[in-house]
């Protein structure tokens, strides 16, 4: 992904580039190897809702660029009112629980917000087939939403996505080689960080004695 973080969920929120629902996932996306587009995702997952639910989503937004518990609660009970009228299984659903998902990583609640993008990357998967581009978008920004975790979370929180995802593409998906290769990655810097600093190397004395003996 192209985008980086402000640090202000409030900013964040609006940045296309980051992890929102129906976000456009580009060619660089799994740095630093190649990817294509995923085909078939740019522009048609949204109007999968109904103008209802889309109107709330919009008053979801709406309040979060305010407060972000009020808009947690919209959410919530959004989820419920599709759930009720649909079932789980239903793209109206999914849809709700991807700002779920969004809105729980802006709260800083990480453990929750990998729960969440991952409960959506199943639902996707239910509903589509693994394979399909849905579900890997979904995928993809489940592993772009914890690839940019506070690095402490981000090793805790490793191994949940990689069984996730094994279990949905198998060991040696992209997915799961990413994460392995990123957790790795993080626990050498980790590892470097603790290690002890080697004391500075003894410098030898100045030649006092000889000097005030040539005087």
């Amino acid at each position: 992904m192209t985008g980086t973080s402000t640090g202000n969920p409030m900013d964040d929120l609006h940045d296309q580039s980051l992890f929102r629902p129906w976000g456009v996932v580009d060619p660089a996306f799994w740095a630093p190897a190649e990817a294509a587009e995923v085909p078939g995702v740019v522009g048609g997952a949204a109007a999968a809702v109904s103008g209802g639910i889309a109107e709330q989503l919009a008053a979801v937004q709406a309040a979060a660029s305010a407060d972000l518990v009020r808009a947690g609660v919209l959410a919530e009970e959004l989820d419920a009112q599709t759930t009720a009228a649909h079932g789980e299984r239903h793209i109206e659903t999914v849809r709700v629980r991807e700002v779920r998902a969004y809105l729980a990583l802006l709260t800083g609640h990480h453990e929750t917000a990998v729960a969440w993008y991952l409960h959506v990357v199943r639902l996707h998967s239910g509903l589509h087939g693994a394979e399909h581009a849905e579900t890997v978008l979904a995928v993809r920004r489940a592993y772009s939403m914890w690839k940019a975790l506070p690095d402490t979370d981000a090793m805790r929180l490793a191994d949940t996505l990689m069984r996730a995802f094994t279990e949905l593409q198998g060991a040696g998906s992209e997915a799961v080689v990413r994460t392995r290769e990123r957790l790795q990655q993080l626990r050498r810097t980790h590892d470097a960080q603790l290690a002890p600093t080697p004391p500075d190397s003894p410098q030898p004395a100045p030649p006092t004695a000889n000097v005030a003996r040539s005087m």
